[in-house]
């Protein structure tokens, strides 16, 4: 029979919890206001749940076990109104503070031993140590089966994973110089055979300054096997390899949330149909201009050697059609793949000038088995500096030498100044072009007996394999690259020379100004615009400063968002100058601005032994992903920034709930994982620490001594709740800033 406990008048608890519940009626308010109920209520549930069924392990067992259980409770602190009964001996209870859940029981107060219950024959303590195990595994136990259970739930129906498919190769990273390309499919990391994208991170986090992980690829069908270093670069929380997903030809698209399907302000964003509408979140492109159908409109598939879907052969059209305005045929959300295509055309965009020729810096990077590499191109090391490119020599296709040199010849037409930002789209264009010579002749600086000498090296013929490789500067750190030739160099923020009458001298910049800041401006969804914070950037950040500068509302015509604002060095003197890029019409840029969603690949099963075998799968690996990212934390090698909270995890869980009910229950599973582990660490008040004291009693026949667990457990919670406020402060980090 129920029975309420203690069940104050609702008019006493009013008066006793009046503050919390202003707290709360804020906060509802908000969510009312802000957010989609039902989504935060789903959300909130599965969370509950997780708790719920940890909490719900211990309790089970106890009473298997014959403990006398005094409490149950979902959440902490007082008891909601009319939400706390006793049945029986237990008192059952939701608390205010929705951050966990206890069971309480005789004889174990978190961890410290209640003396008074030693006569009660029912008290946890009196109970054998493998009873106690038992009890204090249990939680832990119930969240792996929960998670197991999710992922058997949601392979039956089918999970979208992320498919381990190169796209982005990062320069000079440790996937750049092993020579992967875009479109390589990862067959093996370490000993995981098979892995998703997802699978790759945690491998590669928890590699230690030195190791190399077995990788296995598939290139152009071609299998090879790689021996690669994730590096820990400059401005990454945890060793990479420097490798990004592939998108699908679907944009953006949120049922609960705004979303822009391109970038404002982009040449995409300005593209209108026939009906005056321009791309919609969750447009799909099924056909584009063919650059090889004499720029007729083509359906758009998978190119030989291709992964199963043409997000590949959609980057090779986009490229080539560089300058050129693009006719994209697209399916409107929902719409059935025989209806009549809407079409929307994109103009080209164009690199904005701004008539500064910055410094080349040292080749940082040169790919294994490259022309570089066979060259003898020296890279900079912690023993050496590393080579400078001086002069790069070519053939055009009229038989013409052209050369770019850092000590241009006025007036010449075939001897040219050397911009390093411009380098690569140089070669490519001439390498497009057929000349029957694609032979690259390079001059470099090396350091050779402490003093800097101009070595020409061996000619090195350039390698069209990479041609359509995606390799954009997209961190802080990273060098430009010449991948037809296999190099990575820096570009350094230094003023090596204006243009006459261009933006920058017109400005007031001088040769030899060293860049120590930037602030750049955008278009936010509205199209108004954004004037960002002043950005300290150190001397080799220029290739990021730049793909930042021109791919921020490339096709806008507004005076504040085409100038970027430099703050410079020159002598003892600090100065500012806002330059106006004006556009040249002689470099076309690549991308157009559309925000293309992830490719996904669903992997169902088609038993429910099938299931079981992949969810078992999917558990190990969320258990063995989560354990090396503590792993890596432990060693140093991954930030502590990537610890996440229950602010993220709602948040998360939130975005999940208002999108696709199985990727949640897939969500639900790993964070259950995750619970499940980080309560199973050997600390105090944890289970795990819990577990080391019964081991120790089980060892040495007795309990630790009362003052050593005391001291411990303060330790633990120490530990906790440090662990705790760090995560909070992350995740209102990331939320905020």
């Amino acid at each position: 029979m129920d029975s309420a406990v203690n069940e104050p008048t609702p008019k006493t608890w009013l008066r006793q919890h009046g503050v919390s519940l202003l707290i709360g009626a804020a906060v509802l308010a908000l969510i009312f206001k802000y957010l989609h109920p039902l989504d935060v209520l789903i959300a909130g549930a599965g969370l509950g749940f997780i708790i719920f069924i940890h909490e719900l392990g211990h309790f089970l067992a106890a009473k298997a076990c014959d403990v006398h259980v005094k409490t149950f409770s979902i959440g902490f602190g007082p008891a909601l109104p009319f939400c706390s009964h006793k049945v029986g001996e237990t008192t059952y209870k939701l608390a205010l503070v929705p951050l966990g859940g206890f069971v309480s029981m005789v004889g174990q107060e978190d961890g410290v031993v209640d003396e008074s219950a030693d006569p009660d024959p029912r008290s946890y303590r009196n109970k054998s140590v493998p009873q106690r195990m038992l009890i204090i595994s249990a939680g832990v136990i119930m969240n792996v089966i929960l998670a197991a259970a999710c992922f058997l739930a949601a392979y039956l129906h089918g999970v979208p994973e992320n498919p381990a498919i190169v796209a982005h190769v990062e320069p000079g990273s440790a996937a750049w110089r092993a020579g992967l390309t875009s479109g390589t499919l990862i067959t093996k990391v370490g000993s995981w055979t098979n892995p998703v994208f997802d699978d790759i991170r945690p491998l590669a986090m928890s590699a230690q300054k030195g190791e190399k992980l077995a990788v296995s690829v598939s290139q152009n069908g071609v299998a090879r096997d790689l021996q690669m270093e994730p590096l820990k670069e400059e401005g990454k929380s945890f060793p990479v390899f420097g490798i990004g997903p592939p998108g699908s030809l679907e944009l953006l698209y949120s049922p609960r949330t705004v979303i822009t399907p391109c970038l404002p302000g982009s040449a995409a964003a300005a593209a209108k149909s026939a009906q005056g509408q321009g791309f919609l979140p969750g447009d799909r492109i099924v056909g584009m201009t063919d650059p090889g159908a004499s720029n007729a409109v083509t359906p758009l598939t998978p190119g030989p050697g291709d992964p199963p879907f043409p997000y590949f052969e959609y980057q090779r059209r986009v490229a080539k059609l560089a300058g050129l305005p693009i006719t994209y045929h697209v399916l409107r959300r929902g719409e059935p793949a025989e209806s009549t295509p809407t079409a929307l055309v994109v103009p080209p965009v164009f690199r904005r000038d701004l008539g500064l020729r910055m410094r080349m810096g040292p080749v940082t990077a040169v790919r294994a088995d490259s022309p570089a590499h066979a060259a003898g191109v020296v890279e900079r090391t912690d023993t050496a500096p590393g080579d400078r490119i001086v002069s790069v020599e070519i053939t055009d296709a009229t038989g013409a030498v052209r050369t770019y040199t850092t000590d241009p010849v006025a007036g010449s037409t075939t001897i040219q100044p050397l911009d390093p930002l411009r380098l690569p789209s140089q070669l490519t264009k001439w390498a497009d072009g057929g000349p029957k010579d694609k032979t690259v002749r390079i001059t470099v600086l090396r350091v050779v007996e402490h003093a800097e000498k101009r070595v020409t090296l061996a000619p090195m013929a350039w390698d069209d394999r990479h041609r359509f490789d995606q390799s954009a500067p997209t961190s802080s750190h990273s060098p430009v690259s010449l991948n037809g030739l296999g190099i990575a160099y820096q570009v350094l923020a230094v003023v090596e020379s204006v243009v006459a009458g261009g933006p920058a001298e017109d400005a007031g910049v001088k040769p030899n100004d060293e860049v120590t800041g930037v602030r750049f401006a955008g278009l936010d969804a509205n199209g108004q615009i954004k004037i960002g914070e002043r950005q300290e950037i150190k001397p080799h950040h220029w290739p990021y400063v730049d793909h930042v500068y021109q791919t921020s509302a490339p096709f806008a015509d507004v005076a504040a968002v085409r100038t970027l604002e430099i703050t410079v060095k020159r002598g003892l003197e600090s100065l500012t100058f806002p330059i106006f890029g004006t556009t040249d019409t002689t470099s076309p840029l690549t991308e157009r601005g559309l925000d293309l969603a992830l490719a996904t690949d669903t992997q169902q099963a088609h038993s429910v032994g099938e299931a079981l075998s992949m969810g078992a799968k999917r558990t190990m690996r969320t258990i063995r992903g989560t354990y090396l990212n503590l792993y890596g934390m432990v060693t140093g090698r991954t930030s502590i920034t990537m610890i996440s909270g229950p602010i993220t995890l709602a948040r998360i869980s939130y975005l999940f709930a208002g999108q696709d009910p199985w990727r949640l229950i897939v969500l639900l599973g790993v964070i259950s994982v995750n619970l499940a582990v980080v309560n199973f660490l050997p600390i105090p008040v944890l289970d795990g620490g819990h577990m080391v004291f019964l081991a120790y009693e089980g060892i040495r026949g007795k309990p630790a001594p009362e003052r050593v667990q005391e001291y411990l457990v303060y330790v633990g919670l120490a530990c906790v709740g440090s662990l705790m406020l760090l995560s909070i402060g992350m995740d209102l980090w990331r939320l905020f800033a």
